[in-house]
């Protein structure tokens, strides 16, 4: 696979999964445009980056006015990566704020929404590719992580709702479930400590850490894939990195022809919609 010149914005770029994914696009020909907070921090991760033609930009994802900022930036895109993310706040309901909660929201859901909607013309023009980021507590319970798996469960529908209006453009859209990588993003649960983030899944952090988790490049290699478009003839589906035979034709196909497979469903197939609002 090779992106042959194409260009992608990735957010998050400047560390962890967003740029083990930025790494693997440019090794693949992209050109990149990425987006973190830290301005030192996407310098770096931009001059490390193989090939030519890549450039950062330092904003907060969640702020509206910084995006228009990037007017005229980012009308050649033809792949989105939406991989900024918090973890924070870290504990049960009642020992967090509402301010905390909506931040994560903010940033995580939010986030998503204003990178996608910032290249749409360019994607659609394009008949480009978006992957966005569920991953732990979208598709189970996560106690102690309340502002985290809402967003991830948010971010999974959003890339439903967006992957189906955008179907008719040839715009695919698809979220990565990456598994536990270890990345900085952690250290909340660690900071946290077990009385807050629970003893179970305090020790499993702590033991996947040390362990070295999930390498960051399953994810990259998964995103580098749904970009591509070769092999992909779906949208609208929940992936995991980890777990799912993404790499065979055989599961790529039953993403494309069983509805429900990679997404988020009652398990009875049970949707409580009428007729005339199936399909629509």
């Amino acid at each position: 696979m090779t992106g042959a010149g194409r260009r992608a914005l990735v957010t998050g770029g400047s560390r962890g999964i967003g740029l083990a994914v930025a790494q693997a696009l440019a090794t693949r020909g992209w050109r990149l445009a990425l987006l973190a907070r830290d301005a030192a921090r996407i310098e770096s991760a931009v001059s490390s980056l193989p090939g030519a033609g890549h450039e950062g930009f330092a904003l907060d994802v969640s702020d509206p006015d910084a995006w228009s900022g990037l007017a005229g930036s980012l009308d050649d895109v033809e792949g989105v990566v939406c991989a900024a993310g918090v973890l924070e706040p870290v504990g049960p309901i009642g020992t967090y704020s509402s301010e905390d909660f909506r931040r994560t929201l903010d940033v995580n859901v939010l986030g998503t929404l204003l990178a996608i909607e910032a290249c749409l013309p360019s994607l659609r023009e394009r008949g480009g590719a978006v992957a966005t980021f569920g991953g732990g507590g979208a598709t189970s319970p996560l106690p102690g992580f309340d502002a985290y798996a809402t967003s991830k469960a948010a971010v999974v529908r959003l890339t439903e709702n967006i992957a189906a209006s955008l179907a008719a453009d040839g715009v695919s859209v698809n979220c990565v479930a990456p598994g536990f990588v270890a990345t900085e993003i952690h250290q909340a649960t660690l900071a946290a400590g077990p009385g807050l983030a629970g003893e179970e899944y305090f020790a499993s952090t702590r033991a996947q850490l040390e362990g070295g988790g999930v390498p960051a490049s399953e994810a990259a290699e998964l995103v580098c894939l749904l970009l591509d478009r070769g092999g992909v003839s779906f949208t609208g589906r929940l992936i995991s990195a980890q777990w799912d035979p993404w790499r065979e034709d055989a599961f790529r196909l039953r993403l494309a022809s069983e509805p429900d497979l990679g997404t988020l469903r009652r398990i009875d197939g049970m949707f409580f919609v009428t007729k005339e609002h199936v399909g629509t």
